[in-house]
């Protein structure tokens, strides 16, 4: 029989593990989702899918890891913040469409593995998201003037600024 764990130590123990919850809105669809279980990950997969395309890809596990890292962060503050989501998955035509880059990590792998995310929050402004998010020293962090940010997971910490 195994052991139980006394509710202090599992307590400490959950406290260390990284959080694997996200809050998110796309379009009229909201929800908390703990993308570590497979029901979960595919409901986190549909909310950053190609909308204009409608594909579904595979979320980086780092890009998630970052979205919750955030989130976590700023709740231990005492802010529980929604993301709102702006664009996940693209496929090269909606790219293309968007004048994204060339190189965008928004595009698919061979084994449709996407990198990026673009979203707004409704109660923190882009500029301390954006400054957040490149704390994590993830990847790139774009600024953009019409009040969101992009994060990627490239793996080396990068920023600009854009309208």
């Amino acid at each position: 029989m195994a052991p139980f764990m006394t509710p202090a130590r599992a307590a400490v123990e959950a406290a260390g593990a990284p959080p694997t919850l996200l809050w998110v809105r796309r379009g009229s669809d909201e929800a908390t989702i703990d993308y570590s279980t497979d029901e979960g990950f595919r409901a986190i997969a549909w909310m950053l899918r190609d909308v204009r395309a409608g594909i579904v890809g595979v979320p980086a596990w780092r890009l998630l890891q970052q979205w919750s890292w955030m989130q976590a962060w700023l709740a231990a503050y005492g802010r529980h913040v929604r993301f709102d989501i702006h664009s996940g998955l693209r496929t090269k035509g909606t790219n293309t469409y968007y004048e994204g880059a060339l190189a965008s990590y928004h595009l698919p792998d061979e084994k449709l593995v996407f990198r990026a995310g673009d979203f707004s929050t409704p109660s923190i402004s882009s500029e301390y998201m954006g400054r957040l998010a490149y704390l994590s020293q993830q990847g790139g962090v774009g600024f953009y003037m019409r009040d969101f940010i992009h994060t990627d997971v490239r793996g080396h910490a990068v920023a600009w600024r854009s309208r």
